[in-house]
This record gives C-alpha cells, sequence and structure tokens, in this order.
C-alpha cells in the first residue's frame, strides 16, 4: 500500500510541473498574461474614478512618470548585470500595455471610433445602428438581433466580439456598476486583446528564432506602433480581429515545425473564431492551404499509406472543426434571410465614393499630390484623396483624424514622421520579400509568409475594387501587416547585422547589408520615439 501510495504522489507531483511554466521564456510569457489581465482590469477601476475625468496633462503627466519607472528598472538591471532576453521583453510589452492603457483613458467611448453608433439604454427600447447598438441590443433582448442584418448597420458582422462584449458588460452591471460606466468600459475587451498581441507577435519571433537586437527592434515596432494602440480603445470587432490573425501566424509557424494534431485542432479553433468575429479572417486560410498541400504531397511521394492515412484523418478532423464554426454566421444569414456575405455601402452620392476615378487613381502609385506631405491626414473626401495606398499610410499613423488645431511644432513632427514611415514602409516591404527568399528561412515558412503577406494585399485592393469608398483604404483592414514587417525587421537583424570580428573581415557586400540594416533599425527607433512623442502631446489623443 505503502508504494502505491508514493507512486500516485510521484505521478501527482509529475502531473503537477508539466501544468507549470518550465522554461523561462515560458514563465515570462505567464507573467506578462497575467501583468496584461491585471492592468487591464485596474484600467476599468480608474475610469470609474476622479483620474478619468481629470485633465488631459494630468493623466500624461502620470504617463510618463511610469515610462520613467520602466526606463529607471531597465537601466539598473542593466547596471546591475541582471537584465537577460525575458526582463527586456517583459518591460517593453510593460511599456506598450501602459501606453494602451493610458490612451484608452485617455479616450472617451465615442473617439476615433468606427461605425460605432450609440446606446441609449435598457429603459429604452430603440435600436440603434452600429457596434455599440448592436452589443446594447444582445444587452437589451439577450439574443441575436432577429433581424435581416443588412438592413441595420454593422449588424452584417459576425457575432463572436459583440457577445463577448455583451457578457463583459453585463458582469460590469452585477457588480453594481452604472449602465454609463459599463458602457464606458466596453472599451476594456479591445484593449486586452491589444495587449495579448503583443506577447503573441513576441511568440511569433521567438518560433522564427530571432534574438537579441532583432527581437527587441522588430517586437518594440508592433509594440508601439500607433495603429494597435488606437485599436485598443476602439469597440468594433477589429482588434479581436487581428489578435485571432495574429494566433493563426503562430499556431501555423509552430505546426510546419511540429507537424502534431493537437496543433491542428488549435489552428481550426483560431480560423473558425477569427471567421465569426470578422469574416476577412479567412485570408490566412489561404497560405495555410498551400502549406497543407505541400505536407500532402510530400506524404504521397513518400508512399506511406499509414501516415497517409492519418494524415487524411486529421484533415478531415481540422474541417470538421474549423467550418462548423467558422461559416455558422454565413450559413444563418442565408437560411433566415437568404443573405449572402457582403458590407453595406453609403451609396454613390457619398464623399467618399472613389468609383468615379480610374484603377490607376485607386490603386496606382499615388501622384505627389494625393500623399499631402503638407498635411499629412486622411481628408475622407474622395475628391481630396482617392488612392488606396496614400489614404492606408495616412490612416496608419493617424487614424481617420483631420485636425485643425494642431500647433506648428507637431505639425512639422507629424510631417517628418511621415515621410519617414514611407520611406520605412517601402525599405520594410522589400526586406520582407528579401529574407524570406534568403536561403536560411526555412522552405515552408516561405511559402507559408510570402503567401499570406501578398494574399492579404491583393484581398485589401480587391475590397476596395468591390467596396470603392475611401473608408475601405484604412489601415485598420491590413495591420495584421505589423506582424509581417516585425518578422522583416527581425530576420534582417538575424541574417545582415555582422558580429564585430565579421564587420572586419568580411567583404565589401556583407559590411553593406550590416550598414543597410542598422540604418532601417535607427529609421524605425527614431519613428518610434516620434509617433510616441506625437501621441502624447497632440491633445486630441
Amino acid at each position: 500500500m505503502k508504494k502505491l501510495s508514493l507512486k500516485n504522489t510521484a505521478s501527482g507531483q509529475k502531473g503537477l510541473h508539466a501544468l507549470l511554466p518550465a522554461t523561462p521564456a515560458e514563465k515570462t510569457s505567464l507573467a506578462m498574461t497575467l501583468t496584461v489581465i491585471c492592468l487591464c482590469l485596474l484600467t476599468a477601476l480608474a475610469q470609474g474614478t476622479g483620474f478619468f475625468y481629470t485633465s488631459h496633462y494630468t493623466k500624461l503627466l502620470v504617463l510618463v512618470g511610469v515610462f520613467c519607472v520602466i526606463a529607471g528598472l531597465f537601466f539598473h538591471l542593466k547596471a546591475s548585470g541582471r537584465l537577460n532576453e525575458n526582463h527586456a521583453v517583459y518591460l517593453l510589452v510593460l511599456a506598450g500595455v501602459f501606453l494602451r492603457c493610458g490612451y484608452v483613458l485617455l479616450s472617451g467611448l465615442y473617439e476615433r471610433q468606427h461605425d460605432a453608433g450609440a446606446y441609449t439604454g435598457m429603459g429604452t427600447e430603440f435600436v440603434n445602428p452600429g457596434h455599440i447598438g448592436y452589443i446594447e441590443y444582445i444587452y437589451k433582448f439577450h439574443k441575436l438581433p432577429d433581424i435581416n442584418p443588412y438592413e441595420l448597420f454593422a449588424y452584417y458582422h459576425p457575432p463572436l466580439h459583440h457577445i463577448l462584449s455583451f457578457l463583459w458588460l453585463q458582469l460590469n452591471i452585477l457588480l453594481g456598476v452604472s449602465e454609463e460606466l459599463a458602457f464606458e468600459n466596453l472599451q476594456i475587451l479591445p484593449l486586452l486583446y491589444s495587449c495579448l498581441c503583443m506577447i503573441v507577435a513576441w511568440k511569433i519571433l521567438k518560433v522564427l528564432e530571432i534574438r537579441g537586437s532583432g527581437l527587441y527592434t522588430g517586437l518594440a515596432f508592433f509594440v508601439f506602433h500607433p495603429a494597435t494602440i488606437v485599436m485598443a480603445g476602439s469597440v468594433n470587432n477589429d482588434m479581436l480581429t487581428i489578435l485571432f490573425m495574429s494566433l493563426i501566424l503562430l499556431e501555423s509557424l509552430k505546426w510546419i515545425r511540429n507537424k502534431n494534431l493537437s496543433g491542428l485542432i488549435r489552428l481550426a479553433l483560431y480560423i473558425g473564431l477569427g471567421m465569426i468575429t470578422k469574416l476577412n479572417s479567412a485570408v490566412l486560410a489561404i497560405p495555410l492551404a498551400i502549406v497543407f498541400l505541400m505536407h500532402f504531397v510530400g506524404l504521397v511521394r513518400a508512399k506511406d499509406m499509414r501516415a497517409l492515412l492519418v494524415w487524411v484523418r486529421n484533415y478531415c478532423i481540422f474541417a470538421l472543426v474549423a467550418a462548423p464554426v467558422g461559416l455558422s454566421w454565413i450559413v444563418r444569414n442565408l437560411i433566415r434571410f437568404g443573405e449572402k456575405p457582403g458590407v453595406p455601402v453609403p451609396g454613390e452620392t457619398s464623399p467618399m465614393y472613389t468609383a468615379a476615378y480610374s484603377l490607376w487613381d485607386r490603386l496606382g502609385i499615388p501622384a505627389l499630390s494625393q500623399w499631402h506631405f503638407d498635411f499629412p491626414f486622411h481628408p475622407i473626401s474622395a475628391r481630396a484623396c482617392s488612392n488606396t495606398w496614400a489614404i492606408m499610410f495616412h490612416t496608419s499613423l493617424f487614424a481617420e483624424e483631420y485636425p485643425t488645431d494642431l500647433s506648428d511644432i507637431l505639425l512639422v513632427l507629424c510631417q517628418f514622421t511621415f515621410v519617414l514611415a514611407l520611406i520605412l514602409g517601402i525599405t520594410t516591404a522589400i526586406l520582407l520579400v528579401m529574407v524570406l527568399l534568403n536561403k536560411r528561412t526555412r522552405r515552408e515558412d516561405t511559402l507559408f509568409l510570402l503567401t499570406g503577406y501578398l494574399v492579404m494585399l491583393i484581398s485589401f485592393a480587391a475590397f476596395v475594387i468591390i467596396y470603392p469608398y475611401t473608408c475601405s483604404s484604412d489601415f485598420r483592414y491590413v495591420a495584421i501587416c505589423l506582424i509581417y514587417v516585425s518578422i522583416a525587421l527581425g530576420l534582417g537583424s538575424k541574417y545582415y547585422l555582422l558580429s564585430p570580428y565579421a564587420r572586419e573581415t568580411g567583404s565589401g557586400l556583407l559590411k553593406a547589408r550590416d550598414r543597410l540594416m542598422h540604418a532601417i533599425n535607427a529609421g524605425i527607433v527614431i519613428f518610434l520615439a516620434f509617433i510616441t512623442m506625437i501621441c502624447l502631446f497632440w491633445e486630441r489623443w
């Protein structure tokens, strides 16, 4: 009996250890996740205090103070020789979390939103349009809208984000939060998604075995880029979509290395859940299908019938998990309302309508007048700017803001930052192609990542053609490309930066690549510093 008891105890301890993080990276991941959750909840609490109603500069002073503490901790660890990669990553992500929390506290429910609509509260029977109205409908009636989703704006979107927002709203109400504050707290879930995306971005770089300066630069680009910071306060489904697409990238890269059923099932779930958040998540299924086909052809050529049958079964399981979840919203609307997937449009009278302009004007190389270097903000009207790529760059930095009271110093900073972003955007796109075609990159990684990047841009261009409005060119539709840029920076540093010895003895070509990569990294650091300063000191944020 004693031997049996000891055996059971040892088995239990082994099982317990299997549940706990084992490696330093796993411990860092757990620490970052718990920190993110705690700080998001603290932000929700802060929104209910007097701090939320203090002046812009009071909040800014607190945020700058927090950044100084994080910077002080970083330099203390470095000076004492205790700073390692995991510590640096944690502090980097922590800074990004505080920046996003600060943005949510600086921005109200109706600021810089997309198709948000409004709420009128439980005391009315109004059915309101927009994402907030969609959430309020579920909150009021405790069911999905039973009206044709194409008859009320934003209701055509798949419901996962809106259901999760309803549950969060309901939890707030149950805890005694006022209805007004509960709706204000709808920003907390996108805040959480944006913060979790930073952790996923770090894991993607780790899977690609990117370390050191490449890891820091690539991750810092994603952490401090303004697009996901603005989306952290947006109550629509964009940020949850980006999170699922990031998870699809991560799990695809892991599956390429492991080829296991559990990874395949996780992939199926992320694709399915992504599709019932926003249908464009399905775009990443195209490069994944090519990788699956490549793997299957390899099995056929190996003439291993047993392995072939196993993987036929595995792919069937993948389809049985992904398809019912991902296609459920489409099937529901087809059966109940006879509606095919699509997007309601404002009509040809809208000032955003771009179909009157040629395809080259919309998707070709923008003319200098389209860039608006003197005032690099999105003017909304197609008459002022109809080119997709110019609008994409404008909205990637400044959302759809068109300020009228910007100080001269900030305007100059915005002009310089916009030009720098344009140069870096083109440079990093070329860099991405170079590093993915490099012989040191896995063949399957190249196929998956390069195809995914191209498909993303092609689908974006197709979307603009099908729905010819300036709002269709907003960067938020391709914000997942930030991950690809992070990968380009990480792999570029890994492949092209030389060691001190190689820098002295290497060939002229190697030294030129090294200098160019250093210049790109320096440009990224300057860009991030400037855009962060703009976000901090622009009162409209």
